[in-house]
């Protein structure tokens, strides 16, 4: 099984409306608090490993260049998004256990989601 960020981040980067928006595990070197740049950034914050299902907790969070901007696309992008990850075969159900208005310490806009999937493993 590979992490669930890789699948989360394939999920959302083969969204056509999303295409401004590239998702990945890090944060792009060239956004910085002078310069903010749209993107997705998919992190496992925790979660569970049992022996036939995965429960990981996972934050993703929407950065851009205004509180509007990344709460109108989190919201009306990205979450419907998360929520049709049950179209893939491993992921059986996907609770949404968290969202919030979250600015990054810079005090780049940021809006976060947090996800947790229920994956089957060991079939």
């Amino acid at each position: 099984m590979e992490p669930v960020e890789k699948t989360v981040i394939d999920w959302l980067n083969a969204d056509p409306e999303l295409k401004d928006w590239p998702a990945s595990m890090d944060v792009p070197a060239a956004s910085t608090a002078a310069r903010p740049t749209r993107f997705i950034t998919v992190e496992r914050t925790g979660g569970t490993e049992e022996w036939f299902r995965s429960l990981p907790l996972v934050a993703v969070q929407v950065w851009g260049t205004s509180s509007y901007e990344v709460a109108d696309t989190a919201t009306r992008l990205v979450l419907p998004r998360l929520k049709r990850l049950v179209e893939l075969d491993p992921v059986a159900d996907v609770d949404v256990t968290g969202m919030t208005h979250f600015p990054a310490p810079d005090g780049r806009p940021r809006y976060q989601i947090l996800i947790q999937p229920t994956i089957k493993v060991n079939l």
